[in-house]
């Protein structure tokens, strides 16, 4: 059997679904290929699902947190069925919803494994039933997996990744986490407000490494307040299942220590799914970490074939693959723009939640760039101590020399939400006066972000300068 489309989707996550849609918009004959599940990672085991577990045990913290306001609510618990059963059926309704878009959109689906055959030609295997498939294009959207590491390798039940642990199988009463990056401190969250005592390792001086110094800060505190114990410049060394336990030995900066855990989850990062695929067979050039490299029409070098999404590096992030998809789609039907994104924003939905876009401090200032910041704490805002929220903030780095915003960085409720006004305001070059002059509604707790930039120039209104 054998199929001839203009383009072919390798993979129907964030990514690939919504590059599909666009190219069959625009009349592009397209098919899309999935090996498992429509919606990839983030809708059935990454994004969506976590976030859904993650709405249910923020609500168990704020009833539990609202005896402080005169709510009395005693023995707060979860039904641990339905809450699974409320993280499948969103699941499911949202899968099942891409993939009547796809059908609507008249978008080919084809279930299966794919590799290259040649340049304009894949194959894609289900079972026992081969499907030859020609295209003129094709957009590689296969995402990535965790990383196993060799002192500490998966067995699905005991030594788990993100796939596992987000069915919740059972409640541990300890559990580590290696990792304190956005999923491993998510996860660590659910868990922990579940009734685990979590203790997280991470090989990095701070939690959530990779974001502003003043952002990790603040969350390691409050992932403490939580309960949990944080081993920061650790690593583990090794580990073995004993019956229902592992045993862990862990370098920490006060020594070795040996420890047992009822489970472990692994969260040290993503690798590419660009094996397998046959790329060295059509001569797709990958960069060292085996990342698919890209242009900015998200095109490999080999001109037909584009890369999408986490196999083609960057921010892992779902929404920044969505909007590559469309890149790629356009430019398949012979438009569009180019992926130069200036802002790409991130969230991590921790409690309280951290979102933030552009560079942090220590980013700016290796760029070269003369800064200022503003910060503005939340407990000078009045929704802020109104609803309980008093520990947050909002930081912001502009260029000292041309007012330019360089990152916003927001630490409290809603944070993922509120960021969205910062970053249309960097994607159109806006600056600290602008940002200033930007009237927040009050009372919320976007008035921080304003009175922040106002603090960048020493003129917020409700702190001292």
């Amino acid at each position: 059997m054998s199929d001839k489309f203009k383009l072919v989707v390798i993979g129907a996550g964030p990514g690939g679904y919504v590059a599909a849609i666009r190219a069959a918009q625009q009349g592009v004959k397209t098919a899309i290929v999935e090996k498992e599940y429509i919606g990839g990672v983030c809708l059935n085991w990454g994004c969506i699902p976590s976030k859904t577990l993650l709405y249910v045990t923020e609500l168990k913290r704020t009833i539990e947190g609202a005896k402080r306001v005169g709510i009395k609510a005693d023995n707060v618990s979860i039904d641990l069925d339905k809450m699974r059963k409320h993280k499948n059926d969103t699941v499911k309704r949202l899968t099942g919803g891409v993939k009547l878009l796809l059908e609507k959109a008249g978008v080919t689906i084809l279930t299966g494994t794919a590799s290259f055959k040649s340049k304009n030609e894949i194959e894609v295997i289900d079972g026992k039933n081969k499907t030859s498939v020609e295209s003129s294009n094709f957009i590689i959207s296969t995402g990535a997996s965790p990383i196993e590491l060799p002192m500490i390798k998966f067995d699905g039940k005991k030594i788990v990744s993100a796939r596992e642990a987000i069915e919740i199988p059972s409640v541990p009463k300890t559990m580590l986490v290696v990792g304190a990056g956005p999923i491993g401190v998510e996860l660590a969250t659910v868990y922990q407000t579940l009734g685990t005592k979590v203790t997280i390792v991470e090989i990095f001086d701070a939690v959530l490494p990779t974001l502003d110094k003043d952002i990790s800060a603040a969350s390691a505190k409050a992932l403490k307040k939580q309960g949990m114990e944080i081993l920061l410049s650790s690593k583990v060394v090794s580990s073995k299942i004993n019956k229902d336990k592992v045993d862990v030995s862990i370098e920490t900066t006060s020594g070795k220590k040996d420890l047992s855990y009822d489970m472990v989850l692994v969260s040290a990062g993503m690798r590419p799914n660009s094996g397998n695929l046959g790329l060295d067979k059509v001569g797709v050039k990958l960069d060292k970490h085996g990342f698919i490299e890209t242009n900015k029409r998200m095109q490999s070098n080999i001109p037909s074939i584009y890369a999408i999404g986490d196999v083609a590096g960057g921010l892992l992030l779902a929404h920044k693959a969505s909007h590559e998809g469309i890149v790629a789609a356009e430019s398949v039907a012979g438009g569009g723009h180019l992926a130069d994104w200036k802002t790409v924003p991130y969230a991590v939905f921790t409690d309280p939640e951290i979102a933030g876009v552009g560079l942090n401090e220590k980013e700016a200032i290796e760029a070269g760039k003369k800064i200022k910041i503003g910060m503005f704490p939340y407990r000078a805002v009045g929704k802020a101590i109104a609803t309980l929220a008093s520990e947050g903030f909002t930081k912001v780095i502009s260029d000292a020399d041309t007012d330019e915003i360089l990152g916003i960085h927001i630490f409290g409720p809603h944070s993922s939400d509120i960021i969205y006004a910062g970053t249309i305001l960097m994607e159109m070059d806006g600056t600290i006066e602008d940002l200033a002059q930007m009237m927040a509604v009050h009372p919320t707790l976007s008035e921080a972000m304003m009175e922040a930039a106002m603090n960048a120039d020493k003129k917020a209104i409700h702190i001292p300068n």
